[in-house]
């Protein structure tokens, strides 16, 4: 069976998250039989955390494998907002970094895998670009809030599309085929408030395969609050039961656990 590949893309200040991010995807992997291939894409800083990360992934799975990459960030000048570094950008280098490569799990590392992967691995994209789960920015309040950034015109055929770039399936291939590195880098440029989140979402319209939330489980909603993207036709019934009861993938998309011990569904994470 092909390894799961899956890319973290982080910075100093995530190199304990990505040790439990990586713990709990090697366990659920293992359990489902199936091994990791696991590329960290990092700043020369983070890149300290190599001996830690292995330890964390060949004591749980000796055929699974890590893959350092440490790089100085190409988009180093791009705009930080919502105290997101401009690491979150890194991810845009994948498709270059890895040419060997033609379909890669992107995944933030403030997630925790709960559940096999494999049925997401699994999913044949073709001519998509990529696949995840529509995202909370397609709620009609936060989308007219949103409405008057300059750029937003550009998103008018996503709305109820827009897809959080949380946990993203790449089709590299694709990417490198459309040559969309040139959109990329011009778009990187500017101030867009959700930064590369923004890019994907202008730049694949169209080309997404929509996934069922419970591939992004994002904690800090819940509820009635959670419930409204089902009220708002954005998920089913269906998929907002399955996420709140058997998530693949929860997000601390908000509030992080390391930061706050109350986080909701926070003590998972301190349990890794």
């Amino acid at each position: 069976m092909e390894p799961i590949k899956v890319a973290f893309c982080f910075d100093e200040n995530l190199t304990v998250p990505v040790q439990a991010t990586a713990a709990s995807l090697v366990d659920q992997c293992v359990k489902a039989s199936a091994h990791c291939e696991i590329h960290c894409v990092c700043t020369s800083v983070a890149a300290r955390v190599e001996e830690s990360l292995r330890q964390i992934v060949t004591a749980r799975d000796a055929e699974s494998v890590l893959v350092m990459h440490s790089i100085d960030n190409p988009y180093a000048d791009s705009y930080e907002v919502r105290d997101i570094s401009v690491a979150t950008y890194l991810r845009l280098t994948l498709h270059k970094l890895l040419p060997e490569v033609d379909k890669i799990l992107y995944m933030d590392v403030d997630v925790l895998v709960m559940d096999s992967l494999l049925p997401l691995w699994e999913i044949v994209l073709t001519d998509y670009v990529l696949a995840a789960v529509r995202g909370t920015v397609n709620l009609a309040d936060k989308w007219e809030w949103n409405s008057d950034r300059p750029y937003w015109h550009l998103l008018k055929g996503q709305r109820g599309n827009y897809i959080n770039a949380g946990i993203t399936l790449l089709n590299l291939a694709e990417i490198r085929r459309r040559s969309l590195e040139r959109q990329w880098n011009e778009l990187a440029k500017q101030r867009l408030y959700y930064q590369d989140q923004d890019i994907l979402n202008i730049t694949c319209q169209g080309a997404m395969v929509y996934l069922p939330p419970k591939y992004n489980r994002l904690t800090y909603m819940e509820g009635s609050e959670y419930h409204r993207l089902v009220d708002e036709g954005i998920y089913t019934q269906e998929e907002y039961d399955e996420a709140m009861k058997a998530p693949v993938i929860l997000h601390y998309a908000g509030d992080k656990p390391w930061n706050r011990y109350d986080t909701n569904l926070g003590k998972v994470w301190w349990d890794y």
